[in-house]
């Protein structure tokens, strides 16, 4: 969002008309300008342009941690509240993408909270209550500022990739030129 902000002060003309939603929208059908979407794209209406990638984390708060204890490997878990996101089309949790030795297998994770948007499990976390898995950007500020902190970095190597598509039968106006060609220098500017 700060991105966002910035960019409607330099661009004061162009309206932005956002819609924050996890689900998987038809661009085209929808009538959609352009969306934001991660991993791997096959679709051969649509033009994309790959806007940066960033780590994911396990976090939870230094209070929450202080209470149940900081898991050191990755068996752990099972004795915390994992806060876990559920894709909103299939209704899968997303797999924590945790390492471990051959032929060691972690038990399930428990489920304390589920839901489909990681901004509420990341509100959740900020209250203490569990750990989350998120892309870094989303915790920032909150990793920089102490109220969230990393665990488990060994055991988790993951990194997300985000796109900008738009439907390939219209060109990119110069309005969502200005859109694709800021979110590509400024939202992962480190990538």
């Amino acid at each position: 969002m700060p991105g966002l902000s910035e960019f409607m002060r330099l661009y004061p003309d162009i309206v932005l008309e956002i819609d924050m939603s996890d689900r998987m929208v038809d661009i085209i059908e929808e009538g959609f300008d352009a969306v934001i979407r991660t991993g791997e794209q096959h679709d051969s209406r649509l033009v994309s342009r790959r806007l940066g990638a960033c780590p994911q984390v396990l976090v939870g708060s230094p209070a929450y941690f202080a209470r149940h204890g900081v898991p050191r490997h990755p068996r752990d878990l099972a004795g915390h509240q994992c806060l876990q996101h559920k894709f909103p089309l299939s209704g899968k949790l997303e797999v924590w993408p945790l390492r471990v030795a051959p032929p060691e297998i972690l038990p399930p994770l428990p489920e304390s909270m589920t839901g489909n948007n990681i901004e509420t499990l990341t509100y959740v976390a900020l209250q203490d209550m569990g750990i989350v898995f998120v892309p870094t950007f989303t915790v920032h500020r909150e990793l920089q500022s102490g109220r969230l902190q990393r665990v488990l970095d060994d055991y988790l190597d993951q990194t997300v990739t985000f796109s900008m598509l738009w439907p390939a039968s219209r060109h990119a106006s110069p309005k969502l030129r200005a859109l694709i060609d800021y979110l590509s220098a400024h939202l992962f500017p480190a990538d």
